[in-house]
């Protein structure tokens, strides 16, 4: 009896995601999703966000269960999903644009924008180095939004990493593709290191590593839940306060 309690412990996720319509976890998403959220489904503010602090922060500040915030030089959790999206608002925070405004251009996949001035985003004049404030930067800024599941958790959280994490989020994940896997695949850890601009301005950069390569039924099932829910987190975008923090 005590090894078969053992085996059923063996093959049980510490990733509730993996465990969804197996065993005591024999439910799904959608049924979650319709008793807790109903028919409206996930709007552009629901999920948790999680920012890079500004000034060259050393520690997250993650939302919990509570309504506290969790303060951590670093967190784990899988990528389900992730998009590059831009927005431009041509009035910043400090300049008295609206921090719940819609942006005046954006585009959810990084290529064409939707607004003014549109367009292909590649040969947009505001998409550019150089284009914004003081010459520095992009006007209309691009962040490299990730989807992120953590071990007890059925939705994700929104981690939006800024433009000059992005060199390094897209090397990790071409380092996963060299080795045939793909960004759901592994346990992702999530640090910051610091740095500082050409201007001498402190910053906070995202690293990112792998803890762990996911088991076959794990990644099954965290394939399964990515196709699922990526429909519903269509309607996440950036605001002002995302990327000017």
């Amino acid at each position: 009896m005590a090894a078969s309690k053992e085996v059923a412990k063996l093959d049980t996720s510490p990733y509730a995601i993996a465990n969804l319509g197996t065993g005591e976890s024999n439910t799904t998403l959608a049924e979650i999703m319709r008793e807790n959220v109903g028919a409206g489904g996930i709007t552009p503010f629901d999920l948790d966000r999680v920012k890079v602090p500004a000034g060259g922060g050393a520690a997250w500040e993650i939302p919990t269960l509570t309504g506290e915030t969790d303060v951590a030089k670093a967190f784990e959790g899988i990528i389900v999903a992730w998009r590059e999206p831009r927005s431009y608002w041509l009035k910043g925070l400090d300049e008295g644009g609206g921090g719940g405004q819609p942006p005046d251009c954006s585009s959810d996949d990084g290529e064409r924008g939707t607004g003014t001035p549109g367009g292909e985003c590649a040969e947009c004049p505001l998409a550019q180095f150089g284009s914004g404030k003081e010459q520095r930067g992009q006007a209309c800024k691009q962040m490299r939004l990730l989807f992120i599941v953590r071990e007890n958790a059925l939705l994700p959280i929104a981690l939006f990493a800024p433009p000059t994490s992005i060199a390094n989020i897209r090397k990790y994940f071409l380092r996963l593709a060299s080795e045939g896997k793909r960004y759901s695949d592994v346990v992702t850890r999530f640090s910051l290191g610091k740095a500082t601009s050409g201007g001498g301005i402190d910053y906070s950069k995202v690293d990112v590593n792998v803890v762990r390569v996911l088991t076959d039924a794990e990644r099954g099932a965290v394939l399964e839940y990515s196709r699922g829910i990526s429909g519903a987190l269509a309607g996440v975008k950036l605001t002002q306060e995302d990327v000017q923090h």
